[in-house]
């Protein structure tokens, strides 16, 4: 099904510059590049099955993390959070620190929020009980604290990224009703609060957004973060939030679509503000903001957010340009879900995005597995996230 659906994909990433499939298509010319109207954009676009976090699936994406955990992060140039100046870790790093494996330490703890996302819904896959002894080593109280007084002198260290993982996996865990799970959520909860506190101050005392497509983007940073806030009610940080979205993003317009993506964007500027923006507005609002910050989809304009991913061998295989583009297009349909949920019944802009989002779920998993160990140890987060939203988007249609 995966292979057939990506064979569809594969035609319509080719044919959708060419005039005369668009000719076809449309019944008349488009416009250089783009679409009569929406409908003329809808017909055109193929019919995808989104991938689903079926059991099957669940046990798959699990492996990915479950097999990096344990890996001590790369070592730096200079002495750093693991590795001391004789480039060897402290004998007593694992029962002192908690998130040590998968390559970077911000992805160190997305990817134990993804065995806690996957065993908290499927806890009779046979991982399960292993899955849950890793989860217990890492998320010892001993370790948790270790982490806390450390990044208490960290300075700039996994700001805003790292710090939006740690409050979304303390949200996921608070919410599971299970004895050990409740006790790794008191061992987090006192990192938690500090990190609220800390990025609340942050986003305050920052002068302007950053706003490029990695680790660095205020927005993807500040939408992680709402998962946390509307859990755990954390008034505060939500004030923190909203306030400073609105003074960075609520007077922009004409969203530089043009530049994306750049060679090592896991992220979509422009659709992850979009997607912000929803959150912290009222939906009037949001509606009218939405129509000058993004140009009409069928429009050349939008052509850059409407085209899968190039996830294949085309592009580099080195270092992280080819797997954050895979992470890319999973992350395009989080928050293309994200926007279609929000627009009104009947919108077409929202079956246009609906197609996108199984689009681009299918190009994400046709490349999540040729990245090696430089998408491996996070690229199953980026799937699960992908399924998660399609799960909410799921629930809002029951």
């Amino acid at each position: 099904m995966i292979r057939q659906a990506c064979a569809v994909v594969s035609v319509f990433a080719m044919s959708i510059g060419v005039p005369a499939a668009q000719q076809a298509a449309n019944g008349a010319a488009p416009p250089a590049g783009g679409f009569k109207d929406l409908k003329s954009l809808y017909t055109s676009l193929p019919t995808a099955k989104a991938p689903l976090l079926d059991r099957d699936q669940a046990l798959l994406l699990a492996t990915m993390p479950l097999s990096c955990v344990d890996r001590p992060l790369a070592s730096p140039p200079a002495r750093g959070y693991l590795w001391e100046a004789s480039y060897r870790p402290p004998d007593d790093y694992q029962r002192n620190l908690a998130f040590y494996g998968c390559y970077d330490w911000h992805s160190s703890v997305n990817s134990i929020w993804t065995l806690v996302r996957i065993v908290k819904h499927y806890p009779d896959l046979p991982i399960a009980a292993l899955v849950k002894q890793k989860l217990s080593k890492h998320l010892d109280k001993s370790n948790i604290a270790g982490e806390l007084a450390y990044m208490k002198t960290a300075g700039q260290f996994e700001r805003p990224y790292g710090y939006a993982w740690i409050l979304k996996l303390t949200a996921e865990i608070a919410d599971w009703k299970d004895p050990e799970a409740q006790k790794w959520a008191a061992n987090l909860a006192p990192f938690a609060e500090w990190t609220s506190k800390e990025m609340a101050q942050f986003f305050k005392s920052l002068p302007d957004a950053n706003r490029g497509g990695a680790h660095a983007n205020t927005a993807y940073a500040m939408f992680l973060m709402l998962d946390y806030v509307d859990l755990m009610k954390d008034d505060p940080l939500r004030a923190s939030i909203v306030e400073n979205a609105k003074r960075f993003y609520e007077k922009d317009k004409n969203c530089d679509t043009k530049s994306e993506p750049a060679g090592t964007d896991f992220l979509s500027p422009c659709l992850t503000v979009a997607a912000l923006m929803s959150r912290v507005m009222e939906r009037q609002p949001f509606l009218t903001w939405l129509d000058a910050f993004l140009p009409p989809m069928n429009s050349p304009v939008f052509k850059p957010l409407l085209e899968p991913v190039d996830t294949g061998g085309n592009r580099p295989d080195r270092l992280a340009g080819k797997s954050h583009l895979i992470g890319l297009a999973f992350q395009r349909g989080q928050v293309m879900n994200r926007l279609a949920d929000v627009l009104p019944p009947g919108d077409l802009r929202a079956d246009v995005l609906r197609r996108l989002v199984a689009i681009h779920g299918v190009r994400g998993m046709e490349g999540m597995h040729d990245a090696g160990y430089y998408g491996s140890h996070w690229l199953g987060t980026y799937a699960v996230m992908y399924m998660v939203a399609q799960e909410a988007h799921g629930r809002a249609r029951q």
